[in-house]
């Protein structure tokens, strides 16, 4: 497994460290505590907690548990927030599995340049977004590069090619003079620090505790559960033409590897229709990653209420659910609805959509049924029936 850290770094420039590091802990909590945080000194009842960290006489550190998520948005709000209310320049940076590097540069309150290692996987793993064509000017760096630093060497790291991420922010780290200590991690709660330092004013911890309870909206279940997230409440098409019909599906319950997809019914036995391929599309609201996995429908013997009957499977062994929630309360108000989401966001669940592509063979009206197994526990099956209509018009209730 590669290496994921994050961290912010604010450039001291001339202010004093100290005075410095207060100001970034007003800035801190002016961004988190309102509708969505409440300070808490207890920090078993945090859920999020930071670190603030004078590192040399030019950085202060900061380590954000959010941070840890690799929350580019986070990484945002508090690098603009705190280049707007104290002035200074920051510098943000992400380090994704040791193969994307991203670095952001902060002035007056917004994205002053961004410099990643790898554009091509960056625009990859960002599909649907606009995807970047330039990678940073080296010349908006020139402030905060180390003295005697020409900050063309800063562009030569992320040129040089077969270098892991973690390498190149550590060269990177090197030219600004950031600690190598302070540059290499992220929000460690182990992490020692001794009485001297807290009592010299060279580091604050804050935690910050939600003013929502996840335990109040959502239940875990202990058992894979396979759930709609979207589905096809049709097949149509016409004879000769290939279609598709669509499946979003989540797990709410304990992650399983495996899946099947079963076709079968009267469609596929008047030979109304003919399935083909059938695809698995994953994602993930981070880096917003996606993979796929395409497959052959398997022609197979299935059994139902004790009878025997044909039909099609599309199996993927390899696909992995984590382990989710099922939502058993819905917020009451919009603002507590907006909280809920942000934080269902961060358990990062893969999203999962099925895509099979059938062609009509013959005029008609039939049904069609699809079943949905974890191969781990083919108990916990989830299935539908579907109309389908081969160059026929729809009925009126669909």
């Amino acid at each position: 497994m590669g290496t994921f850290l994050s961290n912010i770094q604010v450039f001291t420039g001339l202010q004093d460290s100290v005075k410095l590091l207060e100001e970034l802990v007003l800035t801190v909590r002016d961004r988190l505590v309102g509708s969505e945080y409440e300070e808490t000194d207890d920090a078993k009842l945090a859920d999020r907690s930071l670190i603030l960290q004078i590192s040399s006489d030019r950085w202060i550190s900061i380590y954000d548990q959010r941070l840890d998520e690799q929350d580019m948005d986070a990484m945002d709000m508090l690098g603009a927030a705190i280049s707007a209310r104290a002035g200074v320049s920051v510098v943000g940076s992400i380090v994704h599995d040791s193969d994307l590097l991203l670095m952001r540069l902060y002035r007056n309150g917004r994205t002053a340049d961004t410099i990643i290692n790898d554009l091509d996987l960056f625009n990859e793993m960002s599909e649907g977004s606009r995807p970047r064509k330039r990678n940073g000017l080296h010349s908006k760096w020139a402030e905060v590069c180390a003295h005697g630093v020409n900050p063309t060497e800063l562009k030569a790291i992320w040129e040089k090619e077969n270098v892991f991420a973690e390498d190149a922010l550590a060269l990177a780290a090197k030219l600004l003079d950031i600690p190598a200590e302070a540059a290499m991690r992220g929000y460690e709660i182990e992490h020692e620090y001794s009485p001297n330092t807290i009592m010299d004013g060279q580091l604050k911890v804050l935690h910050f505790r939600s003013k929502i309870r996840l335990s109040d909206y959502i239940k875990h279940i202990d058992v894979p559960k396979l759930a709609f997230t979207s589905w096809a409440s049709i097949a149509a098409g016409d004879v000769g033409n290939p279609s598709t019909i669509r499946f979003g599906l989540t797990n709410q319950g304990k992650a399983f590897t495996g899946l099947d997809v079963l076709l079968w019914g009267p469609a596929l036995d008047e030979q109304l229709t003919e399935p083909g391929p059938g695809k698995l599309i994953g994602g993930s609201y981070q880096f917003h990653t996606r993979e796929e996995w395409s497959v052959d429908p398997q022609l197979v013997e299935l059994e139902a209420e004790g009878s025997k009957i044909n039909g099609y499977r599309y199996r993927y062994p390899e696909i992995a659910f984590p382990g989710g929630y099922m939502q058993v309360v819905y917020p009451e108000t919009a603002a507590q609805l907006g909280l809920l989401n942000k934080w269902m966001e961060q358990f990062n669940q893969l999203q999962i959509s099925f895509h099979i592509t059938f062609t009509g063979k013959s005029v008609g009206k039939s049904t069609l049924s699809i079943g949905f197994v974890q191969m781990e526990a083919p108990e916990n099956q989830l299935g539908l029936s579907l109309p389908v209509y081969i160059g026929v018009e729809q009925d009126r209730d669909y």
